[in-house]
């Protein structure tokens, strides 16, 4: 729940899209348009096409408390979930890549904690009411003629995307109910003044370290393995140095573009397709390209707040006679975009704030607004540009429409095609001759192990999965790719094997050599650590034992990484302990082969002065952190509770 947002959850962009829950509770359900988008996405992508599953629409692939999840479910959004990472990945999505992702499982996790979730909404009796649901509907501006909720739009929207309003409006209402229950949580998350006190002391400290790498290479020579040890090392890794599981397919390829070049579309179909996605695909509202200064007052008390309000009004005067606003912004705006002088980019309705986006869209190019008073502050905006509002005209697009139309057509004919191909196929007829009867080629691929992609179904995952899966000559069902859907038959199975002792027996040295050098490197850094302990002196302590001291550099104490050496695997939150009282760490730390002393060099401590500006934006920060926490940790319960049945050991597994 809740991943990929494509905001940084620290700038004002972000803070104004997704505003406080304070804020969210005293405006009546303006918290529902932050639905909007979710709705739009889950429900039309769940209902549009679809047609290669309709065979297996019954299955369930798992029970959730005694409720089903389809197998149509889950292929359906997965198929939505790989069609996003294509188009922000484009042609880098392989199947190693997917396979590493886990896609499909993360998917079906996502659906089973979305119907946790209703079931736990439905045990405490939330529920959406109809004027909810209303609300909702007559706000989103697809279906909106002139500003206007329009039914006839709506109907006609809904028929475009082969869904109906029932269908719609229940997946409306289990949205809200959702979000009413996460609500709950995250209402009851605090964060108080001695944790942001604390968080910003180890945020704003710096730190520089001496230190010295023990790398397990440099050991390798004095290492001996015997022939027992190789032996013994061999019979205990069998499973790691087996030959992987081998497949030979040979397949049919319907190509979505083949199909499509014989397909036609009418200037009514067009016609209608512009209508349906005009205000969605079509319109460019009115953008303004902003800059901001933000003095936050966010939980501030009535003092706090008119003291920043003081401030605003100060720096506005500076703005209005002459100064240059990036200068200003830099200077003194308390959000993250100050170092690009307040720069926001371009802005369209819908993103920011009510009484910030009033301001910004009433300003003319150059000008620049009055205080604006937001929930997390004071701002002073200024427009850069404006781009007028401009719906483009069915001649403008018709075109781009109906080659959209024909691919849908072609994908569409595709099916139908491969759905009477499968249907000859598992009554016996043989592969070559149907795929010649189409007219396609029959492909017959070498043998391949799993993560070793076949150039013309790189990006089709489900493929390779049923490759291992099939029994051998069993047919699949059509399998559904970015360009084609395909038909497949496992023509072979090489098992997976052990190879001979003496196949392998150099690789095996050369493997057992490196972990006994590692294992040495670690243990003659413990020895270190020890007489370190009654040593004062780290770096003439390292010279007298021939190792080279290195100096990090100055870095942030709890940095996810250190400079030059780069992840420490067992570094916790909070970085590594030292202080000036205990300048050596009091433990070795390991990174791949190598082993690390460190001892501290130097610390700066953090600028207190600071704090007072920089603790608001913290506070959020750290809210927001412990409440997608609290969140996580109650998704977590609802599971541990739950009774999970899967219908699949893969899935189970997964």
């Amino acid at each position: 729940m809740g991943r990929g947002i494509p905001y940084d959850e620290n700038s004002f962009e972000f803070a104004l899209r997704l505003p406080m829950l304070s804020f969210l509770r005293k405006r009546k359900r303006s918290w529902i348009i932050t639905l909007l988008l979710s709705i739009i996405v889950f429900t039309f992508v769940l209902y549009f096409g679809g047609s290669y599953w309709s065979r297996s629409a019954s299955d369930a692939v798992v029970e959730v408390n005694g409720e089903a999840i389809k197998q149509r479910d889950l292929e359906v959004n997965f198929q939505r979930t790989l069609d996003v990472y294509r188009d922000r990945l484009k042609g880098s999505l392989t199947p190693e890549l997917i396979k590493s992702l886990n896609i499909k499982a993360t998917v079906l996790d996502e659906l089973i904690q979305r119907r946790l979730l209703l079931q736990e909404a439905e045990r405490l009796g939330l529920v959406a009411s109809e004027e909810e649901v209303v609300h909702v509907l007559t706000s989103l501006p697809v279906f909106q003629v002139n500003g206007s909720f329009s039914k006839t739009r709506y109907l006609d929207v809904l028929r475009y995307q082969r869904t109906t309003p029932v269908a719609f409006e229940t997946e409306m209402k289990e949205e809200i109910v959702i979000r009413k229950l996460l609500e709950l949580i995250r209402d009851s998350v605090h964060v108080s003044e001695s944790e942001v006190l604390d968080r910003y002391r180890s945020d704003a400290e710096n730190i520089n370290l001496d230190y010295v790498r023990l790398a397990g290479g440099d050991y390798l020579d004095q290492v001996k393995v015997t022939p027992e040890e190789l032996k013994s090392f061999y019979e205990k890794n069998r499973d790691a140095l087996k030959d992987p599981l081998r497949v030979q397919v040979e397949y049919i390829a319907y190509p979505f573009a083949q199909f499509s070049s014989q397909t036609q579309v009418s200037d009514k179909e067009a016609e209608d397709f512009y209508q349906a996605q005009r205000e969605k695909r079509f319109h460019e509202p009115k953008a303004v390209k902003l800059r901001h200064i933000l003095l936050r007052a966010d939980g501030a008390d009535k003092n706090t707040r008119a003291a920043a309000r003081q401030k605003a009004e100060k720096i506005l005067g500076e703005a209005l006679n002459g100064k240059d606003f990036s200068v200003l912004a830099d200077q003194y705006s308390e959000d993250p975009s100050h170092p690009a002088g307040g720069e926001l980019g371009w802005i369209a309705p819908g993103q920011l704030l009510a009484p910030v986006e009033q301001a910004a869209f009433g300003l003319r190019k150059g000008e620049i607004s009055k205080i604006v008073e937001s929930p997390i502050g004071y701002h002073i905006l200024k427009v850069d540009d404006v781009k007028a509002e401009n719906t483009k005209s069915f001649a403008e697009v018709k075109s781009q429409i109906v080659a959209e139309l024909k691919r849908e057509k072609g994908k569409s004919e595709a099916a139908k095609a491969a759905d009477q191909d499968r249907e000859k196929l598992a009554s016996g007829a043989d592969f070559a001759r149907v795929a010649n009867e189409r007219g396609h080629r029959l492909t017959v691929t070498p043998l391949f192990a799993r993560g070793e992609p076949l150039p013309e179904v790189v990006n089709v995952q489900e493929f390779y999965d049923k490759a291992f899966s099939l029994p051998v000559k069993e047919v699949s069902a059509p399998l559904a790719g970015p360009d084609a859907l395909y038909i497949m038959r496992v023509s072979q199975r090489k098992e997976p094997s052990v190879p001979s002792f003496d196949s392998v027996r150099s690789r095996v040295e050369a493997e057992l050599k490196k972990q006994k050098a590692s294992e040495l490197a670690r243990h003659k850094a413990n020895d270190l650590l020890v007489q370190l302990k009654t040593e004062k002196d780290f770096a003439r302590f390292a010279g007298q034992k021939g190792l080279k001291v290195e100096e990090t550099g100055w870095f942030p104490r709890n940095a996810p990484q250190i400079p030059k050496i780069g992840r420490l695997p067992d570094l916790k939150p909070g970085g590594i302990l030292v202080s000036r009282y205990q300048p050596l760490a009091d433990r070795v730390y390991t990174q791949g082969d190598a082993a690390y002393l460190f001892y501290l060099k130097d610390s700066k401590e953090a600028d207190m002065e600071s704090f007072a500006k920089d603790k608001n934006q913290l506070r959020a920060q750290m809210l927001s952190q412990k409440q997608d926490s609290a969140v996580q940790k109650f998704i977590d319960a609802l599971k541990a509770r739950a009774r999970i049945k899967f219908h699949s050991t893969d899935l189970e597994a997964s």
